[in-house]
């Protein structure tokens, strides 16, 4: 299999192009998540536990518009290969009109049912009474948190990265002064706690609005997206496309989102401890994924690219390429996790149980990290990227819903296995991906062309 490496410097150079501000990006989003449990952490566990379990709504719709874009990216990636900007404007008017749908759902949700949806997670009343007053602050950051992941999402796949870690670099520094002022009341402003944490969150979503806004219209020169073509009717045969090759995607995150979900009502109702516990290990795995997250979208573009271009043997080769990447950064992962788990657990003001739990739940996270590398470059790179939709569709779901959501629950609440076990159970489905995701990836059948007929494709073969 070796005689698949590629060996060509420029193929490097693009993948590190598109992974290194992807990877400084989600490292700046890691950093806000730091400062928050951090900082709440000095007000103690409940409001952690809060503002972890509050924060679900907005990763639940964060997902479900990660899944719009990636289903949409799935085109745009390929057109972009065939040098098609007018095809990609048609998709992403599309993919803003579906993000402001969703964004109004979750809005709604968020203003009238706080207290019913902290319920799913918690039946600590502290707790609730916490979470629901952040849910109410979060809920109007939807429709301009939709307008900039929608904008930077589809960016990506035509070769715009920077913009977005340049963006989220400021998002940062803005969360942090109001992070700061507004938890502990500094500067003047008032102490509102988790509160304060919401209102932080919610001013840095609309300082990257404007941003993302301002280089949409006024100056990105790749797809040159107008206003106008947000009054232009959904074109029928981009519709149809994004039905039959990205709804899978959106469908995939949705159902998964859910699963995730479903996973935090497992360890809300085991107890609050274990809600703190495993915000600071989300904390350091989302630290040392970075690069990994940063490969995988280098690896979805790459491959949508290559077979837009009409390169299916080359796609190939980029495929086995990336799946010694993936093995490497396993490994890397794994060390670093484990290595640095009792330092980061020293940095937050818990109780002794939480210490420990954290401790055992960052050890076993460390292996399982190796699994979740893997399949995370692998399928929701380049199997994803490659037009595979229904296949990452199947794996990822089922993996959720068969293996660590009903595994989770009965470790956890029916029969109170000791933590290792449970954390185990939980992520089982990042072992069941990763298999899946080395055998599809071994037999050549995702690259799917889906900007092209049969007899293009066949064509092109020969």
């Amino acid at each position: 299999m070796t005689d698949y490496i590629i060996k060509d410097k420029s193929f490097y150079k693009k993948v590190f192009a598109i992974a290194i501000p992807m990877a400084m990006q989600n490292l700046i989003n890691v950093g806000v998540s730091i400062l928050d449990t951090v900082m709440l952490g000095q007000l103690g566990e409940v409001a952690m536990s809060a503002s972890s379990l509050a924060g679900q709504v907005g990763f639940t719709y964060m997902i479900m518009n990660l899944g719009l874009t990636a289903g949409a990216g799935v085109l745009t990636s390929q057109y972009w290969g065939r040098k098609d900007p007018v095809s990609i404007r048609k998709v992403l008017a599309m993919s803003y009109k579906i993000a402001m749908i969703f964004a109004a759902v979750f809005t709604v949700a968020s203003l009238l049912l706080p207290v019913q949806i902290m319920t799913i997670f918690t039946k600590d009343a502290e707790v609730i009474a916490s979470g629901a007053v952040y849910v109410k602050i979060m809920a109007f950051s939807f429709f301009i948190s939709g307008f900039t992941m929608t904008s930077f999402n589809i960016l990506r796949t035509v070769g715009t990265v920077k913009i977005a870690m340049y963006t989220y670099g400021i998002s940062f520094f803005v969360n942090v002064f109001f992070n700061y002022s507004l938890i502990f009341g500094k500067f003047g402003m008032p102490a509102l706690g988790v509160a304060g944490a919401a209102l932080a969150t919610l001013i840095a979503r609309f300082a990257e609005f404007v941003i993302s806004f301002i280089y949409v219209f006024r100056f990105d020169k790749k797809i040159c997206f107008k206003f106008k073509d947000l009054a232009v009717k959904t074109d029928s045969t981009i519709f149809k496309l994004y039905m039959k090759h990205g709804a899978p995607v959106l469908c995939n995150e949705v159902l998964w989102s859910l699963g995730s979900s479903m996973l935090s009502v497992i360890m809300g109702h085991m107890s609050k401890e274990f809600v703190a516990a495993n915000s600071i290990c989300s904390v350091m795995f989302q630290c040392t994924s970075v690069i990994t997250q940063g490969i995988s979208a280098a690896a979805g573009v790459l491959a949508g690219n290559t077979i837009g271009e009409g390169k299916y043997r080359l796609a190939r080769q980029q495929s086995f390429t990336m799946f010694y990447i993936s093995i490497f950064l396993g490994v890397v992962c794994c060390i670093v996790v484990y290595t640095l788990s009792e330092p980061l657990v020293s940095f937050y003001n818990i109780t002794e149980q939480t210490r420990l739990i954290a401790i055992e739940l960052l050890t076993v996270m460390a292996v399982l990290s190796i699994f979740q590398t893997i399949s995370g470059i692998n399928m929701f790179g380049t199997l994803r990227g490659g037009g595979d939709s229904k296949f990452v569709l199947f794996f990822d779901v089922s993996s959720m819903w068969l293996f660590s959501v009903p595994l989770g629950w009965l470790s956890g609440l029916v029969l109170g296995w000791p933590v290792w076990a449970v954390c185990i159970c939980l992520r089982s489905g990042d072992i069941f991906k990763c298999f899946g995701a080395i055998a599809r990836i071994m037999s050549g059948k995702w690259i799917k062309d889906v900007t092209r007929s049969k007899e293009q494709i066949a064509e092109i073969s020969e």
